[in-house]
This record gives structure tokens, sequence and C-alpha cells, in this order.
């Protein structure tokens, strides 16, 4: 519970500290007169957001301290934060904005804090009865009340990977879209392989072409170098050799002309050698036109596919149809791949089915007693003839489950039971709401409840009965009501009032705990403004009890 509550430099709160009470605590004052500044400086240390127009130029900080139940010890640790049975929760609000939160003096985000916040009170204003309407708030009432905790933390891990699942699954596919379809890169990797490329064999393709497309002037020039090297008279073999003999002759008689008859000799077989290899190659020549369509058709249709592939050069075939040949593996390892992701999805898919079947048969345990609770403190709160139901439909997963819940409302006895949106006055809203907390105060799920102005479209007999089970709630919870109602405001066992006083041409709000005979001025005010009689004084000393 709350135990106590500081503030420095809030708005027009200067320095305040309060110390909170168990039961049921009241506030009043009048209006305008600063309560809901009270709740705002609260609202920081919740996690709420700083609004800059409270700022008043100077560090503001507020401090709230708790006292918790060793329960809130494994929430703490997870959000790595130090525990402490008398918890202390800081922010301060720097005079150029800045804010930091902290949590018994460890930094903490605010996340951290609305997560506590969570966990240690329920702010309810009038403006909260729209939550009525709500299909996840009343799943979350029908939770609560049930003690569904864990069974809704399993449901929601299950929806979880099921999230997860899918979005697997659909990235993998939109990574799978960008590439080309199997079927055609199949006809690629075949177009391909059907002409088997092999590196550097295009420039052996165009040298085979060119001889047999050349050959009848190859043959006539190797024919026309055979008749100079080889003819019968005047050949240049046939003059050399002749050299060569009368080089031999003149080595005999002169020495020095050896070298020059050796010289000759290796010319002559060299010369010999070339004439014979020439007449070889002009044996092998032959005109093959078949062979030269065979060149010119595969030379063609490697050029079509070089061209195809955008290669600089037809060498570069083979490498292309090895890139091909992986993609193609590449996705013949997607479709594994993706009925793997396909087989996790439907895993995922039939443990939250099963989790939420766990859930909703929990829900409509629950639902009958969660009914039978809020009847009977609706008949207590003078509603007599009132009819009021919840229904639970199923739909699709969401992150709340598969069930869509409906309330249904009669305020008249005899009448059919509508959707209570329909059907409810803001009045008769206020007190569904307020039935609805005094039902979830049994479970102590929360440790504080803040009613402001829970009140509103009440009065008289009515506002007797809400003081009554206000009281009654305070019994579980520690209870803090913000009223405009003198029957509430003397159901207190603690009583504030907030009024706003001038120091310096400088306008401040207070609060102060009020004495008996301070709460029964106050309590007059209230039942007859600001002129208060004597008969109103009695009314509130009766409604107190003091008489």
């Amino acid at each position: 519970m709350l135990t106590r509550l500081e503030i420095q430099n809030f708005a027009l709160i200067e320095s305040l500290e309060l110390d909170w009470k168990s039961g049921l605590t009241v506030i009043t004052g009048e209006t305008g007169s600063g309560k809901s500044i009270m709740l705002g400086a609260l609202g920081l240390i919740l996690g709420q957001r700083a609004n800059l127009q409270a700022a008043t130029g100077k560090k503001c900080v507020v401090e709230g301290y708790f006292n918790l139940s060793d329960r809130f010890q494994g929430f703490f640790d997870e959000e790595n934060l130090d525990f402490d049975r008398q918890t202390i929760i800081r922010r301060e609000i720097l005079p150029g904005g800045k804010s930091r939160a902290f949590v018994n003096d460890t930094p903490a985000t605010l996340e951290q804090l609305r997560n506590i916040a969570d966990r240690l009170i329920d702010i309810h204003s009038q403006d909260d009865t729209r939550l009525l309407t709500q299909a996840s708030f009343q799943l979350e009432l029908i939770d609560l009340y049930g003690g569904h905790s864990s069974t809704v933390e399993n449901y929601q891990k299950s929806y979880a990977l099921w999230l997860a699942a899918q979005e697997s699954l659909r990235l993998f596919r939109e990574q799978l879209g960008g590439a080309e379809d199997e079927n055609y890169l199949q006809y690629l990797v075949d177009e391909l392989e059907a002409i088997k490329p092999v590196e550097n064999e295009y420039e052996k393709l165009e040298e085979e072409w060119k001889a047999l497309d050349n050959v009848t002037e190859i043959r006539r020039g190797i024919g026309a170098l055979i008749d100079l090297l080889d003819a019968d008279d005047y050949g240049m073999l046939e003059r050399l050799r002749l050299a060569v003999s009368e080089m031999d002759k003149l080595r005999r008689i002169h020495q020095a002309s050896g070298e020059l008859h050796d010289r000759l000799q290796s010319t002559y077989i060299e010369l010999k050698d070339i004439s014979d290899e020439a007449f070889s190659l002009s044996e092998q020549i032959q005109d093959d036109p078949q062979r030269l369509i065979e060149l010119e058709t595969r030379m063609s249709a490697l050029n079509t596919l070089a061209q195809k592939h955008h290669c600089a050069s037809v060498d570069e075939l083979s490498g292309v149809l090895i890139r091909l040949q992986q993609k193609l593996d590449d996705i013949s390892g997607f479709t594994e791949k993706e009925n793997a992701l396909k087989k996790q999805l439907a895993d995922c898919e039939a443990q939250m089915l099963k989790a939420a079947m766990v859930l909703r048969n929990a829900r409509l345990k629950t639902v009958p007693e969660l009914e039978k609770d809020i009847l009977k403190t609706l008949h207590l709160l003078n509603f007599s003839g009132v009819g009021f139901s919840i229904q639970l439909e199923e739909k699709d997963c969401g992150p709340d489950g598969a069930d869509r819940s409906v309330m249904l409302f009669s305020a008249n006895k005899g009448q059919p039971l509508r959707p209570i949106q329909k059907v409810a006055s803001g009045g008769e809203k206020s007190r569904i709401m307020l039935a609805i907390k005094a039902a979830l105060a049994k479970t102590k799920s929360l440790p504080t409840l803040i009613f402001d102005e829970i009140d509103t479209g009440i009065g008289g007999e009515t506002a007797a009965k809400v003081a009554q089970l206000l009281r009654a709630i305070s019994g579980d919870v520690q209870l803090v009501a913000i009223t405009h109602l003198p029957q509430i405001a003397a159901a207190g066992q603690c009583h504030w009032r907030v009024y706003k006083e001038v120091d310096n041409d400088t306008t401040h709000t207070n609060i102060k705990a009020l004495s008996d005979i301070e709460r029964t001025d106050e309590l007059a005010r209230m039942l007859s403004g600001d002129t208060t009689s004597e008969a109103a004084r009695e009314n509130a000393r009766v409604l107190l009890g003091l008489n």
C-alpha cells in the first residue's frame, strides 16, 4: 500500500507531505482547489508523461513510499530492480524538462514505473466508465477476478510464438519472392547444360571455322610454299643441296669454309623439314561442309546465350551455368525450409488454440460467480430490479485470447438485457463500475484503489449506499475517494481537505487532515454551500455519528 507521498514544486503545490492510511481516506475540496493536481503528481511516479505546463521553473520532485509484500520480489527481479519491502519511487523533473526516475535509488525507465504501477495502484475516474464497453477491459476483469494470471500468461506466450512463426514465414516468402521462378531457372540451366559450354572453347572453334571456311586459299598458299621449296630443278631445296655439295668440296681444301658448310647443311635440313610438314599439312586439309555448319551453329548458339546472360565474352558462360545451378539448388532448399516453417507455424497454432481453450474454460467457469457478485453489489446500491450478465463469444485468437466479452444490462425488472453501452445512463454506469471494483477488491489483486469522483450522477439514498460499499471495500484494500458527496465524505476513516491559499501574491494548493470539528464544518459546507447553517452542521454531525 501507499504509505507516504511527498511533492515539491509541482503546479500549484510548493511542498506537500502526506502520510496515507489503510482503510478509507476521503478527499474533498471546492471545485478548482487542486485535487486533480495531487493526482497528477501521483501519476508521475506511476510512469505517466510529465506535463510541462505543470512545471514551476524549479526542480520538481515527487516521492512515493510503498509498503510491499514479498510477492513483489519476483517482479522486481525480472525488472532488474532492487527489492525492498519499504520501496521508494522517485521522479524528478528538471527545469529544462528532462525527467529522471528511481526505484529504491536505482535508475528506472518510465516503462518500469508503469509496470510497477499496474501492480500497485488503480486510479479510477468518472471518465473510466467508458471502459465498460471495451471487450479487452471486460476480459481483464474476468481474468483478475478468477485469478487467471498464469493461464493468461501461458496463452500470451503461445500467441507470441504463433505471431513470431507467422512473421518468419512471411519474411522467408518475401525473400523467396525476390528470386527467379524455379521453373524459369530450370529452363535456363537446361539450356546451358544442353550446349555444355567449355572455358576457352570459343577460340578453338573460331580457329577451326576459319580453316574450313578458307580451305581453298589455304591449299593454294601451302601448295605455293611446297613449289618454292621443292621444285625438281629450280626449287630452293635443290639449289641449297647443290650449295652444300660445293661447300663440302671447298672445306676439304679450305678449312675455314667448314663453318659455312655446317650452316648451309643446317639450313637445308630445316627447310627440308618445313617442306615435309607443309606437304603433310596439305594432305590433312579437306573440304568438310558439314563440319563447317556444325561449327557455325555452335558458335551462333554460344554467342546468343552470351548476349542473353549479358556476358562480356562467350567464355563466361561456364561460370553462368555454375551460378544458375547454385541458385536452383538454393530454391530447392527454400522449398524444404518453407515446409519446415509451415510445420512450425502449424505447431504453434495448435499450441495457441489449446491454450486459448484452457483460458476460455477458465473464463466460462468464472463468469457466473462474477455476475452473482456484481448483481449482489448492485442490489445494495438501490438497483432492486437490475439485470446484469456477461456473455462470452468465440472469435479468432488475438492478444487477449479467443473470446469476445459483451456486458448486458437492464435497469428494471422485466426488461430484456441489452448491451450496456445502449441502455445504461451515466449514473448507472458509475454504479456498475463501482460494483466491479468491489468485486475486484475482494481478490486483493491491487493494494490501492483511488476513486476520482466515481459518485457522479448519484445522490440521496444511493449515495449513502455507495458510502457503505466504499467503507466495506476498504476492509480489503487501501481505498482513497475524491468526492463531492457528503455521505461518502462522512464514511472516511481519514478525511483530507484540499484548498488554495495566497502567499505573497502567489497561489498555492495545500491539503489538510481534518479533525472531527473540521470535518463537521467541511460536510456542512458540502451540504449547504459557502454559507453554512446550523441545520447543515447538525446534518453533518448526524452523518459523522457525532450526536
